[in-house]
């Protein structure tokens, strides 16, 4: 599931199937699909998409405009060598 997640977030396209799944598997609620898409639609998909990326531990890298490049696993080496 998180390869298929990066996959979307790197592309930039992203499956609906694939959030309601996600959804699914982190709930208990029995919210159809139909429904999920028009709220899913309604929301703001950056609050979203930030949350997964940190719950599956993906590292964000940003050009210096603060627009999205990519996302990775593991985490960057901020430590600088003296």
């Amino acid at each position: 599931m998180k390869e298929k997640y990066i996959k979307m977030r790197n592309s930039g396209k992203y499956d609906l199937q694939w959030f309601y799944d996600h959804y699914r598997q982190n709930s208990t609620d029995n919210t159809d699909i139909n429904t999920f898409g028009m709220v899913f639609n309604s929301v703001n998909l950056d609050n979203i998409l930030e949350h997964i990326d940190r719950k599956f531990g993906l590292t964000r890298i940003y050009d210096k405009n603060n627009n999205f490049i990519k996302v990775y696993e593991g985490t960057a080496d901020t430590s600088q060598e003296n």
